[in-house]
């Protein structure tokens, strides 16, 4: 039997889950960084307590991940963001994640509807999210969602494979939420 279901949480039963997606949507491919497991756990942890994840479960295997918290959690947050907007009544998208396997079948669209569905909107009037300039699929699918680009930063990653660093160009785009 065929079950699919998208469900809100900050269980931290699901962990070990999204950790591992994590894992397999940043530490290859192309943009593969070196990923400190004690470090991501703590960011996770952080982000299941005081956010929430959105997961798409299919058969019991979780498929697609979106981890949302308050704006205020982003440590990298322009100042010329923080400087309009209450970071505290912002929801920033500090995460979403596909599996391989399950990417082309819409899982991004489903999370980013369920997302703007289940928002608190009395406590959160705008929504961030960051997204590395050369994610072509994920920008085209922000921006097809009324977000729009706000502000711009560099990253700078430790490759997966040595101590070498690169820099990441991401985008901030915003929509409002009412």
């Amino acid at each position: 039997m065929n079950i699919s279901q998208t469900i809100k949480s900050n269980a931290i039963e699901y962990l070990s889950d999204i950790r591992n997606l994590y894992i397999e949507a940043f530490g290859g491919g192309f943009s593969a960084q070196h990923i400190d497991i004690v470090e991501l756990n703590r960011y996770l942890l952080a982000i299941l307590h005081d956010g929430y994840a959105l997961l798409h479960i299919e058969d019991e295997r979780i498929e697609a991940v979106l981890l949302a918290c308050p704006l205020e959690m982003d440590e990298y947050l322009p100042k010329e963001i923080s400087d309009k907007y209450e970071p505290e009544n912002c929801l920033y998208i500090a995460e979403m994640m596909v599996e391989e396997a399950s990417r082309g079948k819409g899982l991004g669209k489903k999370l980013m509807e369920a997302f703007e569905t289940t928002a608190d909107k009395k406590r959160y009037k705008d929504a961030f999210i960051r997204v590395w300039d050369q994610n072509e699929p994920a920008l085209s699918l922000y921006r097809k969602m009324g977000y729009a680009d706000i502000a711009e930063i560099q990253q700078t990653k430790r490759k997966a494979d040595s101590e070498d660093t690169f820099v990441m160009n991401k985008i901030y785009l915003h929509k409002k939420l009412i």
